[in-house]
């Protein structure tokens, strides 16, 4: 079981984990979430498989940069996410982000696959984008990737890679038919980016339909 620091950072997760399922964000047993621990080459990630309506600490495992579960979680049977990788591969892109989260809303999923040949939504002048860290204004204009959904991780970031080099700032991105990636310093700021991003989103739609 996760002790001292890395307890109170298994226990804040869960409470988003729940706190997202309540939303209808990870319907079924989709959606993963991780957390950097106390070792900073170590991430506290949600185990596979697991209806996040049920979401419990003991869902919670340890894993190492190369996205090996480690001792004393790696139990037969036990895996984190096959999305692992990109979880992985944003910490080690932006050294500073400390959590990463992922959901599957209707709206991240339907807007994604409609909008994928666009690359990205874009959101301006709206108060809810100072949500996002950084944005002091609201008159600015955000961008969100879509990149094409694939079952090779690597696929993934390879289609990212473009948005990285665009986007001085990249708070997160969509995976077509799929659902939103976001990620922040902290549990609390990845938390407050994937709320702004859902309340985004639902603007988008409605103002589609104008």
């Amino acid at each position: 079981m996760f002790t001292g620091t890395d307890l109170k950072l298994a226990e804040k997760l869960v409470q988003t984990i729940r706190f997202f399922n309540a939303k209808g964000w990870s319907p079924a047993t989709s959606t993963n979430y991780s957390v950097r621990s106390s070792n900073p080459n170590e991430f506290i990630i949600s185990k596979s498989g697991v209806d996040k309506s049920q979401f419990e600490l003991t869902d919670l495992i340890l894993i190492n940069d190369q996205g090996v579960v480690l001792p004393p979680y790696n139990l037969t049977g036990v895996k984190s996410s096959a999305e692992t990788e990109i979880h992985t591969e944003l910490y080690k892109r932006f050294p500073k982000v400390n959590c990463v989260l992922h959901t599957h809303s209707l709206l991240g999923t339907i807007l994604s696959q409609a909008m994928v040949k666009q690359w990205e939504l874009r959101f301006e002048g709206l108060e809810i984008l100072k949500g996002l860290e950084g944005n002091a204004t609201h008159e600015m204009t955000e961008g969100l990737p879509i990149v094409p959904n694939s079952q090779d991780m690597k696929d993934i970031m390879q289609f990212l890679e473009p948005q990285f080099n665009k986007q001085a700032t990249l708070h997160g991105f969509l995976i077509a038919g799929h659902g939103l990636y976001s990620w922040g310093k902290d549990i609390p700021t990845a938390k407050r980016h994937i709320e702004t991003f859902e309340f985004l989103l639902e603007c988008y739609q409605v103002t589609r339909r104008i």
